[in-house]
C-alpha cells in the first residue's frame, strides 16, 4: 500500500497501514526494562595517579625491553594495592557484587588476600627501617655498590634476590653482638683494650656462675649466720692484735721481739682464715645493715601491738561492763512486766465486781419500781 500520495500532500489516517502495529500496553511491557538499563549510570573505573609520575617502562627511545627497577615496581604494586582497598571498601561497588554472582567469588577471600599482600609489604619495608637499616647500610653499601658496577645488565632480578638473602641471618648476628656487649657492661668486664698489650676480657660464663654463687650464699640465713661468726671472731683478734702492740710499746726491749713476733703469727693467722671471705665482705655488711633497719622496724612495730592490745584489753571491758548493764536493765524490765501484769490483773477483777455491783443494784431499782408501781 501506498504511505504517501505526494511530496507536498498531507497525511491521513486512511493512508496508514495500523494492520501490524503493537498494542501501546504490550510495547510498554515489552521496553519497560530498557528504560530501566538506560537509567543506571554507568560506571567507569580510573586508576589515581601516581605522585612520583608515570610509571610506564618505556624510556625516551621507546625501549620496552627494559626491566623496571625494584623501587618503582614495588610502589607500583603499593599504589595497584591501595586502589584494591579502596574498591573492596567500599561495599555498594557494582564489580564485587557482578564477580560474586558470575564468578561466585567470596569477598571474604579477596579481603584475606589483600591482607596477606599488606602484610609481606610491610614486612619487606620494616627489614630496612631502624638501626638495622642503618647497620646494614654501612657494612653493604660500598660491596654491593662495587657489586653493581660490576655486574653485566644481563644478569636477572632473581640472582639479586639470592645474593640478598643471607642479610636476616646479618641482622641476627648483629642483635646477638649487641646483646652480649650489653651483657658486658653490666658485669664490668668491656673494659679491656683492642690492643695485644692488654688481656682478653675473662669469659662471661665464669663470672655470671660466680655471681650466682654469690647471690645464693647472701640468700642463706645459715651462711650469714657462719660469717657473721667469722667476723665475731676476727674482730676479737684484732683487739688482741691492738692490746698486744700496745703491749709491747710499754714493754721491755727484750721481750719486744717476742711480742711481735707472737702478733704477727697471730695477725697472719687471722688473714689467712678471713682471705676466703673477703669478696663477700662487702655484700655481707650491706646485709646487715638491711637487717638492722628490719630489727628497729620490727621493734617498732612490736610497740605498736602492744597499744592495740592495751586498746583491745580497754574496749573488752567496756564491752563488759555495757552487757553487765544490759543483763540489769533485761532484769529490771522482766520485773517491771510481772508487776504490771499483776497489778492488770487485779484492775480487771476489781472492775468485774464493781460492773456486778453496778448490775446487782439496777436489778433492784427496776424491782423496786415495780413493786412501787403495782
Amino acid at each position: 500500500m501506498q504511505a504517501f500520495k505526494g511530496r507536498g500532500d498531507t497525511h491521513s489516517k486512511e493512508e496508514l497501514d495500523t494492520s501490524n502495529l503493537i498494542n501501546p500496553e504490550d510495547a510498554s511491557k515489552r521496553f519497560r526494562n530498557a528504560e530501566k538499563r538506560t537509567v543506571r549510570p554507568r560506571i567507569v573505573y580510573s586508576y589515581p595517579e601516581s605522585p612520583t609520575g608515570s610509571t610506564s617502562a618505556l624510556d625516551a627511545t621507546g625501549d620496552a625491553t627494559k626491566p623496571l627497577p625494584l623501587s618503582q615496581r614495588l610502589r607500583t604494586l603499593q599504589l595497584e594495592l591501595a586502589s584494591l582497598e579502596q574498591e573492596l571498601a567500599d561495599p555498594t561497588n557494582p564489580l564485587i557484587q557482578k564477580e560474586r554472582e558470575e564468578l561466585n567469588v567470596d569477598p571474604g577471600e579477596l579481603i584475606r588476600g589483600l591482607v596477606d599482600v599488606r602484610g609481606r609489604l610491610n614486612k619487606i619495608l620494616k627489614e630496612k627501617e631502624g638501626r638495622a637499616r642503618l647497620v646494614d647500610t654501612i657494612l653493604h653499601d660500598g660491596p654491593e655498590k662495587e657489586e653493581k658496577e660490576l655486574k653485566p645488565p644481563g644478569v636477572s632480578v632473581s640472582d639479586d634476590v639470592k645474593e640478598a638473602s643471607p642479610k636476616p641471618q646479618d641482622h641476627s648476628l648483629l642483635d646477638v653482638d649487641r646483646r652480649v656487649e650489653e651483657l658486658e657492661k653490666l658485669l664490668g668486664s668491656s673494659n679491656a683494650g683492642l690492643d695485644e698489650s692488654s688481656p682478653l676480657p675473662p669469659p662471661l660464663l665464669p663470672m655470671i656462675t660466680k655471681l650466682n654463687n654469690q647471690l645464693a650464699l647472701l640468700t642463706q640465713p645459715r651462711h650469714i649466720d657462719s660469717i657473721s661468726r667469722r667476723l665475731k671472731i676476727l674482730l676479737s683478734d684484732l683487739e688482741r692484735a691492738s692490746a698486744a702492740q700496745q703491749h709491747r710499746k710499754q714493754g721491755s726491749q727484750g721481750a719486744a721481739p717476742v711480742m711481735s713476733a707472737y702478733a704477727q703469727e697471730q695477725l697472719l693467722n687471722t688473714v689467712n682464715r678471713i682471705a676466703p671471705s673477703l669478696p663477700q665482705i662487702p655484700h655481707i655488711l650491706a646485709r646487715l645493715r638491711t637487717l638492722s633497719s628490719l630489727h628497729s622496724a620490727a621493734g617498732e612495730f612490736q610497740d605498736t601491738l602492744n597499744d592495740l592490745e592495751q586498746e583491745q584489753r580497754k574496749v573488752r571491758a567496756s564491752l563488759v561492763e555495757l552487757q553487765t548493764a544490759v543483763d540489769t536493765v533485761e532484769k529490771s524490765l522482766e520485773e517491771n512486766r510481772k508487776v504490771v501484769k499483776g497489778n492488770v490483773t487485779g484492775l480487771d477483777a476489781r472492775v468485774e465486781g464493781l460492773l456486778k455491783r453496778v448490775e446487782g443494784i439496777q436489778n433492784e431499782e427496776r424491782m423496786y419500781q415495780s413493786q412501787a408501781s403495782a
